[in-house]
């Protein structure tokens, strides 16, 4: 008996090594055999752990897919400054292997003081920190969120959100630029109008000579800050309409001698000569407002910054890219620096110039947005000393 429950025993015994092992079981106990109701409550453990190991593999999965899905980098580091765990958003931001830092020390990843210093300190008081930071290499700026990792009585490291706000900081920064440039845009005219009506006021009312010429500037001036209010009020609109564009069919050639028209004073005025060419029966799908207002901006710009005795050409065309709209000028042009700004509201590429021939600054924006509205874009071209040719390009 004693033999037989010895043999029994050690069935029970290979069985749940090869349970363990995660094995099929090579052998078994019938049910008549004393020990089997030993085994089945070891195998339904088994079963069990089983279960739980597998829902804690579905759970980390889960988990990882979680941080491999965010935009945020995380980090995680245990009290020995060692990496548990890095997402790929992080690894990315930072250019190494997420493969490669795992188990390495985060300041043999991390090639920049202030980061580490950051985790350092966090590690030893075991407190919560957040930080901006300008990544040395890649010149993004991050907000870095650290917070410390514990069981309520156990210490196990801590973990850090990386919070990409380069764009916000970008935003931020335009919108400074954009304030300040409003307030210097309407102060200037503000100023020449209470100038002169303080001048008025203290006697140049009696001054026949002088008077109609100030009331003039005090108009002049008046106009101009109306002009920037409604370019103003324009870009906000169309910043964020949502409203659908009434399109309709649009004859270029018509388009093209319209505007050509209504700049012929300014043309003469500057000694210009002016030619358009449109294929024959071009049309476009547009809302014929907006379209005009975007080709007059354009050519607004290119008779402002040319230069005397010079030239504006409007060309129409379809190809395989959509219809190309481009104005031509033989002006100042523009610097190569500059080019990539230029349809910034307010960004001026010769401040000189601008502040004599007036305008808002808001043309070139206001046209762009315009054009995207339609689907389209405009694309520039520009030599120095020679001119520029801005092309609205519309869809099909």
């Amino acid at each position: 008996m004693f033999f037989s429950g010895a043999q029994e025993l050690r069935k029970i015994a290979e069985i749940a090594r090869a349970l363990a092992q995660g094995r099929e079981p090579q052998t078994f106990l019938t049910s008549k055999e004393p020990y089997h109701s030993l085994l089945s409550d070891i195998q339904t453990l088994a079963s069990r752990l089983e279960e739980r190991s597998q829902t804690a593999i579905e759970e980390r999965n889960r988990i990882l897919a979680i941080l491999e899905s965010m935009t945020e980098g995380v980090l995680v580091v245990d009290v020995e400054q060692k990496i548990l765990l890095i997402n790929s958003a992080l690894s990315h931001a930072f250019g190494f292997e997420k493969s490669a830092a795992t188990g390495h020390f985060f300041w043999e990843m991390f090639r920049d003081s202030d980061i580490n210093e950051m985790i350092q300190e966090a590690l030893t008081k075991r407190q919560a920190a957040r930080r901006e930071h300008e990544a040395t290499l890649s010149g993004s700026v991050f907000e870095i969120q650290v917070s410390p990792v514990s069981t309520g009585t156990d210490f196990l490291g801590m973990v850090a959100v990386f919070r990409d706000i380069t764009s916000l900081k970008q935003f931020d920064r335009l919108r400074s630029e954009f304030v300040a440039n409003v307030s210097h845009e309407l102060k200037t005219p503000l100023t020449s109008i209470l100038g002169f009506v303080e001048t008025l006021k203290e006697g140049g009312l009696e001054d026949p000579e002088n008077r109609m010429k100030f009331l003039n500037i005090i108009e002049e001036q008046s106009l101009k800050l109306s002009a920037m209010i409604e370019d103003l009020l324009l870009l906000s609109r169309l910043e964020s309409s949502k409203e659908p564009l009434r399109l309709g069919s649009v004859k270029v050639s018509a388009l093209l001698k319209k505007t050509g028209e209504l700049f012929s004073p300014r043309l003469k005025e500057n000694h210009l000569s002016f030619s358009s060419e449109a294929a024959e029966g071009l049309s476009v799908m547009a809302e014929t407002s907006s379209l005009e207002r975007a080709l007059t901006n354009l050519l607004d710009n290119a008779v402002k910054y040319n230069q005397k005795d010079g030239r504006v050409l409007v060309r129409a065309s379809r190809d395989s890219d959509g219809t190309h709209i481009s104005v031509t000028d033989t002006g100042i042009g523009i610097a190569p620096q500059d080019l990539g700004r230029i349809f910034e509201r307010f960004y001026r590429s010769d401040k000189s110039r601008s502040r004599e021939t007036g305008g808002s600054g808001l043309g070139l924006s206001i046209a762009k947005h315009i054009i995207e509205r339609h689907g389209g874009r405009i694309e520039v071209e520009s030599t120095l000393g020679e001119g520029s040719t801005f092309t609205i390009i519309l869809p099909k």
